[in-house]
């Protein structure tokens, strides 16, 4: 009765370090998927910081070429008005 019951055991833990083995792998498997697409994803963020950082850049600079076209132009009109006035 005790050999019986031994290598009942035997077997139950033979089968069990299989199962312990087989949930080892794909847990790894797992964790592997899992850490690619973390990449990935961290990859789209990256890119679309990237991209607002470009369109804040251009918008920065359009206002920039904005604020010095406005700043000539209000030169011109003060200059234009302390000129003597032209006789007809």
């Amino acid at each position: 009765m005790a050999k019986r019951l031994s290598r009942k055991v035997a077997k139950l833990e033979k089968q069990a370090d299989d199962l312990r083995a087989k949930a080892e792998k794909r847990g790894k498997e797992l964790q592997s998927r899992a850490s690619d697409r973390m990449d990935e994803l961290s990859g789209k963020k990256e890119r679309r910081r990237r991209r607002k950082g470009v369109f804040a850049l251009l918008v920065a600079a359009a206002a920039a070429v904005g604020v010095v076209f406005k700043r000539k132009h209000d030169q011109e009109l003060d200059e234009s008005l302390w000129e003597e006035p032209k006789s007809l």
